[in-house]
């Protein structure tokens, strides 16, 4: 069976592929509080508010216009960037060898 997975929308044909999110990340899927709820912290806080996490997932879909997007392109190559990202922030040791470039 082919990995690639095909949809239509509003007529028009769509390519996807499923990308697992990088170890470590998981997906969350969120709901706001309900209309009339009163928010949580302080009133006037423009981040005051409540959500509610009502699923999670480990992959996610990228879609292509009449064609499977490339693998190394758009989306995947964004979900590349957290590990990435992690590894250039990790402490080093003192005792490394490596030695820093002023």
């Amino acid at each position: 069976p082919s990995p690639d997975l095909w949809a239509s929308f509003r007529g028009r044909r769509l390519g996807g592929r499923e990308l697992p999110l990088p170890p470590g990340y998981t997906g969350a899927v969120l709901r706001g509080g309900e209309p009339g709820e009163p928010p949580l912290g302080e009133p006037g806080d423009p981040q005051a508010g409540s959500v509610t996490v009502t699923g999670t997932f480990g992959a996610i879909t990228d879609w292509g216009g009449d064609s499977v997007p490339p693998p190394g392109r758009g989306l995947a190559r964004a979900l590349q960037w957290g590990p990435l990202a992690q590894a250039l922030h990790a402490p080093v040791s003192e005792d490394s060898e490596e030695e820093a470039e002023p």
